[in-house]
């Protein structure tokens, strides 16, 4: 039995990682996979303000699957809620045709923050650079031979893409400043900022100038000859949070990209030589993340 705390609301939340799509054993660990699957959940629940408290995990599991994978994965499981303060209370394990983890997490908070609160004026407003994690999946996955080297300069790509860490007490913050919208970068900043607008009923600008690189999205962009705002705007599996502040919260560690405005007709990234729609840009589900 679980005991809330007084006072606060209970927030909940599940995501599925699938072998194949989210994760592969070319790329990564099972150790990995499983902290993964801890951290995309509380990433979640960052983005409502709340703190991490328990989690339950469903396996489906292909019947060649060696118990030693599966200790390993579990070994992942158990540092990401050592990291993160969760603590895992139960799951369940059946046999399937893909190897699966599915959490389902749920925490506490004060004043959750949701994601239709956006108004004329606020900033758009993220915690953290992007793209690393587009950037060390496309180099990870890459025949390139100056791909390694690149990732050995620039190490965080890989374990952006292997070891997302969720911005726990950002959401925290933002949300004792006054955010009024705000969702985790699991899909993009373009497609979830969008969904910030879509909710909120406003109009939205992103401006390209404005969008944090991490380090190493440029060099990764210009090796494999790829835009670096779109690894930033649509490769999603950054993990930081996106939000809506007013125009006078004062916040450090956040970096304002844009502004929410009141036409919701128009929904636009601010580049260089013009406008461009946002709708496209980000990652979709039914087409697929390969080999992420």
């Amino acid at each position: 039995m679980l005991e809330p705390t007084p006072g606060h609301k209970l927030v909940v939340t599940t995501d599925v990682l699938v072998e194949g799509l989210d994760f592969t054993a070319a790329l990564s660990e099972p150790e990995d996979w499983g902290w993964k699957a801890v951290a995309v959940n509380l990433s979640d629940l960052a983005a409502m303000a709340a703190e991490a408290r328990w989690l339950v995990l469903a396996l489906t599991v292909p019947e060649a699957t060696p118990v030693a994978t599966l200790e390993r994965v579990y070994a992942g499981v158990g540092e990401a809620c050592r990291a993160f303060g969760a603590a895992l209370v139960g799951g369940d394990i059946s046999a399937g045709p893909a190897l699966s983890l599915a959490v389902t997490a749920l925490g506490e908070a004060e004043r959750p923050v949701p994601r239709s609160g956006a108004r004329p004026g606020d900033r758009l407003c993220v915690t953290g650079p992007l793209g690393a994690a587009a950037a060390g999946l496309a180099l990870l996955s890459s025949a390139e031979p100056a791909a390694a080297g690149l990732l050995a300069r620039f190490p965080g790509l890989a374990a952006a893409h292997r070891r997302p860490a969720p911005a726990l007490a950002m959401g925290l913050a933002l949300a004792r400043v006054g955010a009024t919208a705000m969702i985790d970068v699991s899909d993009g900043l373009a497609g979830d900022a969008l969904h910030l607008a879509e909710a909120s009923g406003t109009g939205l600008e992103i401006h390209d100038s404005a969008v944090p690189l991490a380090p190493g999205v440029a060099e990764t962009a210009a090796l494999l000859g790829r835009d670096p705002m779109a690894l930033a705007l649509g490769g999603g599996e950054d993990f930081v949070l996106a939000a809506a502040l007013p125009r006078t919260a004062d916040l450090g560690g956040v970096l304002d990209c844009g502004r929410f405005t009141p036409d919701p007709g128009r929904r636009v990234r601010v580049t260089g030589v013009g406008e461009a729609p946002l709708a496209g840009l980000a990652f979709d589900h039914f087409r697929g993340r390969a080999g992420g």
